[in-house]
């Protein structure tokens, strides 16, 4: 089954200061994730509630997040770039 994401706003506002071809690289590794939620990621650590937030690395891209499976989504929590 395929998960949809939603990308937190703070996410969001970071990666509009971004290049248009740094933007298509992160909406490319977002679609990656929800494909594949399961998939290990590179990271792991506690975040706020208790959940535990994950982090993959794409390049230079690093996505942060946590997968809510009762509703098919990935919550992108954080986005960086080198």
């Amino acid at each position: 089954m395929r998960y949809t994401y939603a990308i937190e706003r703070g996410a969001a506002e970071a990666a509009f200061a971004w290049t248009s071809r740094e933007r298509r690289l992160l909406q490319v590794a977002l679609e990656s994730i929800a494909a594949a939620p399961s998939h290990p990621s590179d990271l792991e650590e506690p975040g706020a509630g208790g959940r535990t937030l994950l982090t993959r690395f794409f390049g230079r891209l690093a996505v942060t997040y946590w997968v809510d499976h009762a509703v098919t989504e990935v919550r992108i929590v954080d986005v960086f770039r080198d």
